[in-house]
């Protein structure tokens, strides 16, 4: 039973430790561009979830609109 506890604690402790050594090689212009695409790719992400909220209470108001989804 605590085979599978110990392979999953050390995998979790071998990930933190890679991402660690990633991230400390990388340079300040390096986090700068990684950090933009992730804010842009989170804007992405919240506009198409806020559309089709947005189209959802349209649609129970009884508001249909001609957009592809």
């Amino acid at each position: 039973m605590h085979d599978w506890w110990d392979r999953l604690t050390s995998w979790i402790a071998y990930t933190i430790s890679a991402f660690g050594v990633i991230i400390s090689s990388l340079s300040m212009e390096d986090l700068y561009f990684i950090s933009s695409i992730a804010v842009g790719v989170i804007a992405l992400l919240l506009n198409v979830w806020h559309k089709r909220v947005m189209q959802r209470i349209a649609r129970e108001k009884g508001i249909y609109l001609n957009e592809q989804v």
